[in-house]
């Protein structure tokens, strides 16, 4: 799950101010995602007890239920609010290779899966394995950038298991002068919609702060940090500053240009070739270089 990369890619680790043309609109607004940006996300653990899932099923693949679960959805419905939690569940034991009428005698708790787990209270289990600790270095920064008087928010793609367990791990909404969720806009990263919709939340505080109330907040005020390429594509082409976390190794990231796109591709989703913690918020410290420099001047 942790995003594939692109040859074309790369060149969307530039910082910000990549954007010659945006000089004369100075940032205003700093937007994060979340996940492998503000938290660390363990994806591996996640798969390594999918199986518990449908513990009869002896050829269980990892790679066939991820492939069904794209196929129906079932995530971007979940994460825009088009499906409740129950039906997510129903959802996932499908995925898994459970009938549907089972799925469903399993999801309402009228039947227990075979270990005797409790298939609503195992699948939210597993979904809260995905999120880790906040990152001490981009807590700071963030707290950096709101001292010097930029506006910050957190633009997400999550479900509501997925905002309470960041709440578990982090202050969120004391951190942030604004949260954006998919689930809150009915629409996930890379539409436009969800984009708009941080825009309006941004322009709102930034018309409280000012002295002159008709103050209007351009795109190319905004800037944008996310670890999916598509989303950092989505935001450049709506006109705001995005730039990409590079999680890539160093060893890794000093051939990528060399490397075929197949490679890269796979490379890129395989937690032993990324960077976590610490190392990784040095990487989205980087792209912030030039525009803390530039504060105040």
């Amino acid at each position: 799950m942790w995003p594939r990369l692109s040859p074309e890619d790369l060149g969307l680790f530039e910082p910000f101010r990549c954007f010659k043309e945006n000089s004369q609109s100075p940032v205003r607004a700093v937007f994060f995602d979340i996940g492998s940006v503000l938290i660390d996300l363990d994806w591996d653990s996640f798969f390594a007890r999918q199986q518990e899932l449908n513990p009869d099923d002896k050829n269980f693949s990892v790679d066939r239920m991820m492939t069904r679960i794209r196929e129906n959805q079932l995530m971007v419905r979940w994460c825009t609010g088009h499906l409740g939690p129950y039906e997510y569940v129903e959802g996932m034991l499908e995925a898994a290779g459970h009938s549907k009428d089972k799925a469903q005698r399993l999801a309402y708790g009228t039947e227990r899966l075979s270990n005797g787990a409790y298939a609503p209270a195992l699948v939210k289990e597993l979904s809260s394995l995905i999120v880790g600790p906040a990152r001490p270095r981009i807590v700071r920064l963030i707290q950096t950038l709101r001292k010097k008087n930029y506006i910050v928010g957190a633009l997400s793609n999550a479900t509501p298991w997925h905002e309470s367990d960041i709440m578990r791990t982090t202050s969120l909404h004391e951190l942030f002068d604004v949260v954006v969720f998919s689930q809150d806009v009915g629409s996930e990263k890379p539409d436009a919609k969800i984009y708009e919709s941080a825009h309006q939340a941004a322009q709102k505080i930034y018309a409280m702060r000012s002295p002159n109330k008709a103050s209007t907040l351009d795109t190319a005020q905004l800037a944008f940090v996310d670890d999916t390429p598509i989303n950092v594509r989505a935001a450049r082409n709506l006109g705001w500053q995005s730039s990409l976390v590079c999680l890539l190794k160093d060893d890794l990231l000093s051939k990528a240009r060399a490397l075929d796109a197949d490679t890269l591709a796979q490379l890129s989703t395989q937690s032993q070739n990324l960077v976590f913690g610490d190392e990784a918020a040095k990487r989205v410290e980087g792209l912030f270089v030039e525009l803390l420099s530039s504060a105040g001047k």
